[in-house]
């Protein structure tokens, strides 16, 4: 979760301060982005794969997908508002590049809900 908020968290932050001049650049800098999130995300799987083999190999069991489930529902109800909001906010015709990065942003912020779900409810033994 925190790979994700870092490095989408840069990448909206440049976004924002370059505004109107990084529009046509705005395609190269979110491969970049896209790339440094897998690097870091097969980097840190892989190494926890590596520091605690046993715990890789743990089949789910019902309690993580319950979680799992009650995390999903929760990011896709705000997933769904969002969206429908930003449906409304297209009809004012705003850039296109904005409404990808609105939607980009839309679908971040749901997965990074869903993981704080996630670990609130591990933290709380549900």
């Amino acid at each position: 979760m925190l790979s994700m908020v870092g490095i989408y968290g840069f990448y909206f932050v440049m976004l924002f301060r370059e505004g109107q001049h990084m529009w046509g650049a705005h395609y190269g800098g979110l491969f970049g982005t896209v790339v440094a999130l897998i690097v870091v995300q097969v980097v840190l799987i892989t190494t926890v794969a590596i520091i605690a083999p046993k715990e890789a190999k743990v089949p789910r069991d019902e309690r993580d997908r319950l979680i799992e489930l009650r995390s999903m529902r929760v990011a896709y109800s705000g997933l769904a508002t969002s969206v429908a909001m930003a449906c409304m906010f297209g009809a004012l015709d705003p850039p296109i590049v904005f409404n990808a990065n609105s939607l980009l942003f839309l679908l971040v912020t749901s997965e990074v809900l869903r993981r704080a779900c996630e670990i609130i409810q591990y933290r709380k033994g549900a």
